[in-house]
């Protein structure tokens, strides 16, 4: 009996920019072509985990269109951070009917990083919504979270693009890396903003891009660089950009 081949998707982190995460999922779904396994940080652990519990693409895109995370209700003046990711809590439980790993439709792992001992901590088992929450904690921003004993954040924080579990359990990978960096110049390098973002772009890149090869199809939409990981102005745009990626890469698969 010939034996099944394993898909495996893995999702990087990138903030607002994660809506092209679910062009990718449109485009997978209009090529009849499903995970067996997911693996996401950050936005791309938010979009894995909903995508895996069942939710369609326009309902990922509903709550990422419709989420304020810099809503004053959700600032926090007690906690070591500008918000209080735990508040997002609410919404994560209106689509995710039940708070368990096991509960989704398909395997899931979650890229954290603990503060503690600076390591990245997987979760695929248990509950759901607090792993998420720590993943998608940036530091400085979102305040982190505990959780069995650990002290989370931002799973990008020391892997941005986590591919370690699809290694052991997939034959073949399917990857997206929303943090490609754009040509740039010294003359739009000026401002402490525009230094900061670059710096931060720079060392996503560099410590994600000795794992691109080992992806089957690697999805990384270039221009999805010029917009900001805070933003979602440029929502739609994003999402077309990493449907039109997809399909282009896809193809061939």
């Amino acid at each position: 009996m010939q034996k099944s081949i394993k898909l495996g998707l893995v999702l990087s982190g990138g903030g607002y920019r994660g809506v092209a995460h679910i062009g990718v999922l449109k485009a997978m779904e209009e090529l009849g072509i499903k995970p067996d396994f997911i693996s996401g940080t950050s936005a791309g652990a938010i979009v894995g985990s909903l995508y895996a519990a069942g939710c369609t693409y326009n309902e990922i895109f509903d709550v990422f269109i419709k989420t304020e995370l810099f809503s004053y209700q959700n600032y926090t003046f007690k906690k070591p951070g500008l918000i209080d990711g735990s508040k997002i809590e609410k919404l994560l439980k209106t689509h995710l009917k039940e708070d368990s790993f096991e509960s989704l439709k398909i395997p899931m792992f979650i890229a954290t990083t603990d503060l503690i001992d600076g390591k990245t901590h997987f979760f695929n088992k248990g509950p759901l919504i607090k792993p998420i929450i720590a993943s998608s904690s940036v530091p400085g921003v979102f305040s982190p979270i505990v959780f069995n004993d650990l002290l989370l954040c931002d799973g990008g924080v020391t892997n941005n693009f986590p591919i370690e579990p699809l290694q052991i359990c997939c034959d073949k990978i399917i990857g997206v890396f929303l943090n490609s960096l754009l040509e740039t110049s010294k003359k739009q390098l000026k401002t402490t903003r525009s230094v900061l973002e670059r710096a931060y772009k720079i060392t996503r890149v560099n410590a994600s891009e000795d794992k691109f090869k080992f992806c089957d199809v690697f999805i990384a939409p270039k221009e999805l660089g010029k917009y900001e990981i805070f933003s979602k102005s440029h929502a739609k745009e994003a999402f077309e950009m990493g449907y039109q990626e997809a399909k282009f890469q896809l193809s061939e698969l």
